[in-house]
């Protein structure tokens, strides 16, 4: 994020720890392939109306730091909860590189082996 100054924000990721999941032969939460921290954010009504216009709900916002291996192919574990990854975005201008993660609460997938 940018400020008028052209002076980048630097981003802090203090709101908890999401577990990265594969998705198993079931569909549901298998091997973690890592733990980011996050910063959660505001889905704003734009975002939520786009994302309704293209059938996608978007139930939750994380920035977390920049990961080039992020993908839609993957699910996010908050809190005991399970989302489907629906859009990764890369913040550029963010200090230091970030990505938006726009999340989908999924209430017939659930964690494979237990617990976080």
């Amino acid at each position: 994020m940018t400020t008028p100054g052209n002076k980048a924000i630097f981003e802090t990721f203090n709101d908890g720890i999401c577990s990265i999941r594969e998705i198993d032969e079931d569909g549901n939460a298998g091997a973690e392939v890592g733990k980011l921290r996050y910063q959660e954010r505001t889905v704003g009504i734009r975002r939520y109306y786009e994302a309704m216009t293209a059938k996608v709900q978007v139930d939750r916002l994380a920035r977390v730091p920049y990961q080039p291996w992020l993908t839609t192919e993957y699910l996010a574990v908050m809190n005991g909860a399970v989302y489907e990854i629906t859009q990764v975005q890369t913040i550029p201008d963010s200090s230091p590189k970030t990505n938006d993660v726009s999340l989908r609460l999924t209430r017939k997938r659930r964690i494979v082996h237990g617990t976080i």
